[in-house]
């Protein structure tokens, strides 16, 4: 699998947060002055009052709003997530041999993806500009992989023994790089971050069965069937997350969400090739590939996070150290066109053989639990 986009693509997203901030700082400081002017005017005394409770939030509140120096913050995060990841393509195989002694017969009915938990790293960079302005740029990566034995079809029932070997191997991988403005509010105990810019995201899914070796005396079978799709898109994203103090505690409840829309491109396809011996007849051969590529496609991405964080605010800086421990669901839908299917199969000697591998358009769901630290103004 090819990581060098990927790599392009991280570095890129960082290098165009640190140029995009020197030139927004420049732009947001004249909107910020005329929007400050206007909110300080509109302040009241109980406002006044209430800015200085001296509670951790309100510590916090006021180092931003009151000092508004500019530093940038940054942050990682280890995401463990229940990856579903759904090729939207199906393999099935079947194999029999009904002459006796050698009386035996197994059917597959799998290739439709994977489900597995896998680990993320999440990295963010940013930098505050005003005291209620930054920009932000984000990177996630997710990858997951499995072997194991396919899973039997339940419509054709196993009978008898056979000495071949199957198996079936799934991966999927998932990222996306985003690069954003942040609007931060500070209303009625909560603050809440409104965050908007552009994102760029990947997902690709492939399934790859096996059946090889002597199914039964005298009889060798060799049949691999693979499907997969992958999705390259850019689009806006933007959301909303919210954060406010428990009590006097350094903990905050957060809550937030997110939404994406990507347009792109898809490639999708599904392939059979095998080969089956009976002694004494020719061997059976065949193969086929059916493929529809850079095809335009568009992409939904849906995003859920609630926790609990705990802060420290710093002393030289108007920002918190922070930890932070929450719940995480994504939902990622393709939209685009199907692709079709190829099979093989056929009868030599005493084997019969069919299979029949198609291809389509996946979707994913993730959900879990994250680990987070850094430093958040």
């Amino acid at each position: 699998m090819k990581t060098n986009g990927l790599v392009r693509c991280a570095a890129l997203a960082l290098s165009v947060a640190l140029a995009t901030a020197n030139f927004a700082e420049d732009a947001v400081d004249s909107i910020s002055e005329s929007v400050s002017t206007s909110f300080s005017e509109s302040l009241t005394a109980s406002d006044t009052a209430d800015a200085s409770s001296g509670s951790l939030l309100d510590e916090a509140n006021c180092n931003c709003c009151c000092r508004g120096s500019r530093f940038w913050f940054a942050g990682a995060e280890a995401t463990m997530l229940q990856a579903n990841v759904r090729s939207g393509g199906l393999l099935t195989a079947s194999f029999s041999d009904t002459t006796a002694p050698g009386v035996s017969t197994i059917a597959f009915r799998d290739g439709d993806g994977i489900n597995k938990l896998g680990v993320a790293p999440r990295l963010w960079i940013g930098r505050q500009l005003t005291q209620n302005w930054g920009i932000v740029a984000r990177y996630w990566d997710l990858t997951v992989a499995e072997k194991q034995f396919p899973q039997q079809n339940p419509a054709i029932p196993s009978t008898g023994t056979n000495f071949a070997t199957f198996e079936e191997r799934n991966t999927a991988r998932l990222y996306a790089a985003d690069l954003e403005l942040m609007r931060s509010f500070y209303t009625l105990g909560w603050k809440i971050d409104a965050l908007g810019g552009v994102r760029r995201a990947h997902i690709d899914c492939t399934s790859d069965f096996l059946a090889f070796g002597v199914f039964t005396t005298g009889n060798f079978i060799n049949l691999t069937l693979q499907n997969g799709f992958s999705f390259d898109g850019v689009g806006g994203t933007g959301g909303l997350l919210g954060r406010r103090q428990i009590g006097n505690l350094p903990l905050q409840f957060l809550i937030g969400g997110r939404f994406s829309y990507l347009s792109g491109h898809t490639d999708s396809f599904a392939r059979a090739d095998g080969a089956v011996a009976s002694s004494p007849s020719a061997p059976l051969v065949g193969a086929g590939t059916v493929s529809r590529n850079e095809s335009p496609a568009t992409a939904t991405i849906g995003e859920f996070q609630t926790g609990l964080q705990l802060d420290y605010p710093l002393a030289v800086i108007p920002a918190s150290a922070f930890l932070r421990t929450s719940f995480e669901y994504q939902n990622w839908i393709i939209h685009g066109k199907p692709t079709g299917g190829v099979g093989f199969g056929g009868t030599i000697g005493e084997i019969t053989t069919n299979s029949f591998a198609s291809g389509g358009l996946g979707r994913a769901n993730l959900a879990g639990v994250s680990i987070a630290t850094g430093i958040n103004w």
